[in-house]
């Protein structure tokens, strides 16, 4: 049977290359956007390369929106073998000067978006295939590089990972594995044009824990090694 993954914020930058990528390698992509014409462009555009990847309206920010992809994956599929967190918006003030409206509007989408997820699609997770969850982190959000500066970014990227160890401990006995990774810094429209990594060297890791089996859950992965959280 066809492996089904989902990817949020997939109409572009690294969500767009590990949707093309796990196409690829025979997935049915289920390519999660906000905006419905760059969402279907996106799907449109990696069939004509081969793929197999459907448009589906989400927004992560949003309760109702979750419930009702996940209510849309069960009827058509009944499963769902990879879940990527990867939507994810910046924000870069410092702790001293960033207001706490712009740290919630941040968590709101890089905490609680995949905590919804995570809630309402585990369900059907755990009728997969060697099922997982992979959180696209980033180094910013690791204790030990709290230099200051995106303060709602880094906070927001610690909670991610936390969340990350919890839910791997919390599900180990469903045989589920969740992972976070760290794409490093990468040529998107989040990370600028200034930055060191393609897109492609940033989906690789996320691409090759969705079809690998030696992926130790509850990790923090950059570039296929455990780094530290």
């Amino acid at each position: 049977m066809t492996k089904l993954a989902l990817i949020t914020g997939a109409n572009k930058g690294i969500g767009y290359e590990i949707s093309l990528e796990l196409s690829k390698k025979g997935f049915t992509v289920l390519l999660g956007a906000r905006d419905a014409q760059r969402g279907e462009a996106a799907a449109a555009q990696i069939k004509k390369e081969g793929g197999d990847a459907i448009y589906l309206s989400l927004d992560v920010s949003n309760e109702d929106s979750v419930r009702q992809a996940k209510d849309w994956v069960q009827e058509k599929y009944g499963k769902l073998d990879v879940l990527v967190n990867n939507a994810g918006i910046i924000s870069h003030k410092g702790l001293v000067e960033v207001e706490t409206e712009e740290v919630k509007n941040t968590m709101e989408t890089n905490f609680y978006g995949p905590m919804r997820m995570n809630h309402y699609f585990i369900p059907l997770l755990k009728k997969g295939s060697s099922a997982k969850i992979i959180n696209i982190s980033s180094g910013m959000g690791a204790l030990d590089d709290l230099h200051g500066g995106y303060a709602a970014y880094r906070l927001s990227k610690a909670g991610l990972n936390a969340q990350t160890i919890l839910l791997a401990n919390e599900l180990k006995s469903t045989g589920i594995k969740v992972f976070a990774v760290c794409p490093g810094w990468v040529k998107t429209d989040m990370g600028g044009q200034g930055a060191s990594r393609p897109v492609e060297k940033g989906a690789e890791t996320p691409v090759w824990l969705a079809t690998t089996e030696e992926g130790l859950t509850g990790k923090f992965y950059r570039d296929k090694k455990v780094i530290a959280y």
